[in-house]
């Protein structure tokens, strides 16, 4: 009874690499079933080309509690126009990129390295230089993360070939197109942020799934 129960819950890429490892392929390349990257899209080893949505999330705490029972039959209505197409719904916990706000943090203080000479300010200097430190610390440590939503959207190839694979590509391109506007359509007293991961996100997020601990520090 147990084992049905579990069965239920299977999905096809857990048979998937149940059979790779039965082979004794034990690698990632071989237990992962995904097979590449073209263009902005994941290629799948069992046939089908996937896109990615990271959408934006919705402060629960700032609705009412009628608020609230309004957007989860908001989106459970939009999961039931999408029964289809198998979306899958991706949430995760990553560190906050302070990177680029570090780096205007430093464009400061060589700005105030080169008026040294001038009308510099050495306590200004000190000021800057602890804050770069104070955040590249935080960066390092982790202490700041934040929530990210993604949707996967997935679309079955007939062949192996080329060919097919341009023609995948353009379903699912109006795919991820029609499912972008029926979520703005869905939600839009709720301004969410909708985008489409390009390659450069997409391996990103791969890689964070795959060994989170060094994605922190170069992702």
């Amino acid at each position: 009874m147990v084992n049905n129960k579990k069965n239920m819950y299977r999905t096809e890429s857990d048979y998937e690499v149940e059979t790779l490892t039965k082979k004794g392929q034990r690698t990632i390349q071989d237990l992962s079933i995904i097979g590449g990257i073209y263009k902005d899209y994941v290629l799948l080893k069992n046939g089908y080309l996937a896109s990615v949505l990271q959408v934006s999330g919705i402060n629960m705490d700032l609705l009412a509690e009628y608020e609230q029972n309004l957007l989860f039959e908001d989106y459970g209505s939009f999961l039931m126009s999408q029964v289809h197409d198998q979306l899958q719904i991706i949430s995760m916990t990553v560190p906050v990129d302070l990177r680029s706000y570090n780096l205007g943090w430093k464009k400061r203080y060589l700005q105030e390295l080169e008026k040294k000479g001038e009308s510099g300010n050495a306590y200004k200097r000190k000021l800057i230089a602890s804050y770069i430190d104070h955040f590249q610390s935080i960066r390092l440590k982790d202490e700041m993360s934040t929530k990210q939503h993604f949707i996967v959207i997935r679309e079955k190839m007939n062949k192996r070939t080329y060919p097919d694979l341009e023609r995948t590509e353009r379903v699912l391109t109006k795919k991820v197109q029609e499912i972008s506007n029926s979520l703005r359509s869905t939600f839009e007293s709720y301004d969410l942020a909708i985008r489409k991961l390009s390659e450069k996100d997409t391996l990103t997020l791969l890689y964070r799934h795959f060994d989170f601990e060094m994605s922190r520090l170069y992702c």
